[in-house]
């Protein structure tokens, strides 16, 4: 039984990306895609460029994970990056593996903070797909490189979620899509959900 479960990754930039993935919802329930996502982005840049967290990574790690759970649409994240095998969880088993997708979110992207290094963030520009979807593009800039990242949003009784990323047109969804898909093939959604929480705890 497979269990390489991981996520894109490799370019520092591409690194840095990613752990912006794991944002706090502080936005209002009526606020613009663009400010939703702003919002989110701004207070985890506070906390990657506060000087209290200088040389203490750990620290760091925690108050983000502390901001974390909210900036997903989980159940959205959830259902796409399943497929169609969403329809063989049953109800009690989606929410055990929409906890579990998540909580791998953090334990994958959370570790990426470290690669950041000061770089920006630009809003180029907000698509409104329908009355509850909608796309943010973004550009993380450095001296160096320029580094699309799109925020695909869902919103849910009225308030915004996330529930996919693209960097450099690489879909977050896609990516683990693939891999959940492979497993699913052969294997149970429990023993899917087995080799998420080794994953986690690894």
């Amino acid at each position: 039984m497979s269990s390489d479960i991981s996520g894109h990754g490799g370019r520092k930039l591409l690194g840095a990306a990613l752990s912006l993935l794991l944002l706090p919802a502080l936005a209002l329930a009526q606020t613009s895609p663009t400010d939703y996502v702003r919002t989110n982005v701004d207070a985890v840049l506070a906390v990657l460029n506060n000087p209290e967290y200088a040389g203490n990574q750990e620290l760091k790690v925690q108050q983000i994970a502390l901001l974390a759970d909210s900036f997903f649409d989980a159940q959205e994240l959830s259902k796409r990056a399943l497929g169609q095998y969403w329809k063989i969880f049953r109800e009690d088993q989606r929410r055990e593996f929409q906890e579990l997708f998540v909580d791998l979110l953090k334990s994958t992207y959370l570790k990426k903070t470290a690669l950041y290094n000061n770089e920006k963030v630009i809003y180029d520009r907000e698509t409104l797909k329908s009355d509850t979807l909608a796309e943010v593009h973004t550009t993380l800039t450095s001296p160096k490189l320029s580094v699309p990242v799109v925020y695909f949003l869902i919103k849910r009784d009225g308030k915004w979620g996330v529930y996919d990323v693209a960097v450099e047109n690489v879909s977050l969804v896609r990516n683990y899509r693939s891999q959940f898909q492979s497993i699913l093939q052969n294997n149970s959604p429990d023993q899917l959900m087995g080799i998420l929480r080794e994953k986690t705890h690894e």
